[in-house]
């Protein structure tokens, strides 16, 4: 069962990039999304491929209140 954003309330996955960073990562899929979902395990890794069917987004990428959460460089 997907989280909720702690912002906008939107269903999320918390994934861990290739990086191993946790990444929120829009639940549902979308056309044109560049983020597969691998092994739904706790927590599934989130691997960047090229645009597709199915696919997902980050949460960075559609929430309104991404910059809040972002951390500074």
């Amino acid at each position: 069962m997907p989280e909720r954003c702690g912002s906008c309330g939107a269903p999320i996955v918390w994934a861990h990039n290739v990086y191993g960073k946790r990444e929120p990562i829009d639940a549902a899929p979308v056309a044109g999304g560049n983020i597969v979902l691998v092994g739904l395990g706790e927590p599934p890794r989130a691997e960047h491929v090229k645009p597709g069917v199915g696919t997902h987004v980050s949460h960075f990428a559609t929430c309104p209140d991404a910059r809040k959460w972002r951390r500074r460089q």
